[in-house]
């Protein structure tokens, strides 16, 4: 066995106290003590940390881990993987350029905020907290996760999955009460630079081991031809359910709808997304490729073992050249910085729902939380943060998994942000609260209602995407049959007068 346990524990241990130094000088460069200002750095960030942090907080564990588990178990179909992200940067342009200046008029702090603004409904805007929530707690667990399998697999056990989780939580919650969003967003700068610098040593060492793209695919070809087939129907379904429900998903996270709120200007925002537009080319590319390897250099890994996959090729290339040992390591070091980007995210945008949208809303703040609204985030951000490192020591679902039902539910709340935008509140011709909470209503039951039955997709369709195709149906149905109403109405009218 290669010990590379004490190599990895020194450099991340240089490499959090890079994080922690960063969460210092953000800490300095607090404005006050608002809750604006630790949620969203006052509205201040400029391109470059714009960019980093939507990147880092983009691509995550699930990215780095769970890409090519997908990719060595259903084939290299998955490089379709690279529009599936490109639908996210489409799916910000339905309703963030609206959602951007009503934010910059209206000082939203939270997505919920909005909803909120526009329907006026208080149902409406406790099911969002829910759903946002819900789906916060998700995908930081997913975090956690990725991280306990990252170090016990790589150290092939000699750091323990619990440690890792335990420890990468701690240091988490340290920068995020220090510096809030000023901390999550530098430290992004640093995550993302080594996060693209490992992937390339990943991509050349890959290179070096199993040759280039082409011959890796005549490999799996020879090895196991029917991951190189032509796709089924089913297989295409499959892209465009993926494609959806990552173009209305992805850009309603809370914490990138926040990223939004915190930009210092729209022209910042909109170049951001620009180079947005383009990353999914590198960063899925060689994910994509790495599950490809993967097959060539473990052709009979059952399904267990195949989620694990990223990491035994990087214990593999250790182990066959002495060469690969600290190039392996700032792979290791990218998985990690993948990983603690968006779990710092995740967290951040979860305390400050719970404290805006549920405790600062149900009326019955306590003094002390209305008084210090930024140390009450640090406070809630430590206890969601152990609540959340208690389910992540027991895993029980794998990382896709994780990834697939925080969507499925996400995603219902599509037509309240993206027809929410479409027209003033006080316009007759825009939906109502009745026909968001409706629809959303539809949605939910349909996806529950698949996921309770048999069946384990339809046609290749996740559930989630039917629901949210159903959502949509109902949201307009309701409003056409209301404005109809309206008009019958005031013809009616016209032709009574006098």
């Amino acid at each position: 066995m290669i010990d590379l346990g004490l190599d990895l524990v020194f450099w991340c241990i240089l490499y959090v106290v890079l994080l922690v130094a960063v969460g210092t000088m953000a800490r300095a460069a607090r404005r006050d003590e608002s809750l604006r200002d630790s949620v969203l750095a006052g509205g201040s960030l400029g391109f470059g940390v714009l960019v980093f942090t939507f990147v880092a907080t983009q691509y995550s564990g699930n990215s780095v881990s769970g890409i090519p588990p997908q990719v060595y178990l259903e084939g290299l179909s998955y490089v379709m993987g690279v529009t599936f992200s490109v639908g996210v940067v489409a799916g910000f342009v339905l309703f963030v350029p609206k959602l951007r200046r009503l934010a910059q008029k209206n000082q939203y702090l939270t997505p919920a905020d909005f909803l909120s603004d526009r329907f006026g409904s208080p149902a409406l805007r406790v099911v969002s907290s829910v759903i946002f929530i819900l789906t916060l707690v998700n995908f930081l667990l997913a975090q956690l996760t990725a991280l306990g399998y990252a170090f016990q697999e790589f150290t092939q056990g000699q750091i323990p999955y619990w440690a890792a989780v335990v420890v990468g939580a701690v240091v988490v919650v340290a920068y995020v009460v220090v510096g809030g969003m000023r901390a999550v967003a530098w430290t992004d700068v640093v995550q993302g630079l080594v996060l693209g610098l490992g992937l390339l040593c990943l991509l050349a060492m890959l290179w070096i081991e199993v040759g280039s793209p082409l011959a890796v695919a005549r490999s799996v070809q020879r090895l196991r031809p029917e991951l190189v087939a032509n796709p089924t129907l089913t297989v295409c379904f499959v892209w465009l359910s993926n494609f959806l429900l990552l173009a209305l998903g992805a850009p309603l996270y809370p914490q990138v709808v926040q990223r939004v709120f915190a930009a210092r200007s729209t022209k910042v925002l909109r170049n951001s997304l620009a180079i947005m537009a383009g990353v999914p080319l590198f960063i899925v590319t060689i994910v994509t490729f790495v599950g490809a390897a993967g097959i060539v250099l473990f052709p009979s890994l059952n399904a267990e073992q195949a989620n694990q996959i990223t990491f035994r090729i990087l214990t593999h290339l250790v182990e066959s050249n002495a060469m690969a040992h600290y190039p392996s390591l700032l792979v290791m070091l990218a998985v990690v910085a993948a990983i603690m980007s968006t779990a710092d995210a995740c967290l951040l945008s979860l305390s400050s729902i719970l404290v805006h949208d549920v405790v600062d809303q149900s009326g019955k703040a306590p003094g002390w939380f209305a008084a210090h609204p930024a140390k009450a985030v640090g406070v809630v951000s430590a206890v969601a943060m152990l609540l959340v490192t208690l389910l992540a020591l027991q895993p029980w679902m794998t990382l896709w998994g994780l990834l697939i039902i925080k969507f499925e539910i996400l995603i219902q709340l599509s037509p309240a942000f993206v027809l929410g935008t479409l027209h003033h509140r006080d316009d007759p011709a825009g939906v109502d609260a009745e026909d968001i909470l409706t629809g959303m209503l539809f949605g939910l039951l349909t996806t529950f209602a698949f996921y309770v039955s048999p069946l384990e997709h339809l046609g290749g369709v996740h559930f989630g995407v039917i629901g949210v195709l159903v959502n949509y149906a109902v949201v307009l149905l309701r409003r056409g049959h209301r404005v109809r109403n309206a008009m019958v109405s005031i013809t009616g009218s016209w032709k009574t007068a006098p």
